[in-house]
């Protein structure tokens, strides 16, 4: 790609993959929360419907915002806040998954929410031109 460096391809490949999972989990509680609801073992009616209805279009809120960013330049003074939401989004739900699991849907939910917590907390905490 025109004027890219390996970092700004690694942080858009780190980006895409982050839209990918957080639109399919948005799309999957806000278009059918009773399913997963009922699958979890939750409530399928009344507040716990909303709450993932609400889950969910806050996950895709999400995945549209790393969507529209995912080409610039992240790390550094600019990307900072974008990067440490995602690391605290997605370490903090990482943790959950942990402290929660109970089937291997879980286990591995957790470790992609931890793979991406790691991963956007190494964007944040390090200079986006640094090279080794």
């Amino acid at each position: 790609m025109h004027g890219m460096t390996k970092s700004d391809m690694k942080t858009k490949i780190l980006m895409i993959l982050s839209v990918a999972y957080l639109s399919t989990q948005g799309v999957l509680f806000t278009f059918l929360p009773q399913e997963v609801n009922a699958h979890f073992g939750q409530s399928t009616a009344g507040v716990g419907l909303l709450i993932s209805q609400t889950l969910g279009a806050a996950l895709l809120a999400f995945a549209l915002l790393n969507w529209m960013t995912r080409s610039n330049i992240l790390g550094g003074i600019y990307g900072k806040p974008l990067m440490m939401a995602n690391f605290l989004f997605f370490f903090a739900s990482g943790m959950s998954y942990l402290k929660a699991a109970d089937s291997p849907v879980v286990w591995v939910m957790a470790a992609i929410s931890m793979a991406f917590g790691f991963s956007f907390g190494y964007v944040a905490f390090t200079h986006p031109f640094k090279t080794s």
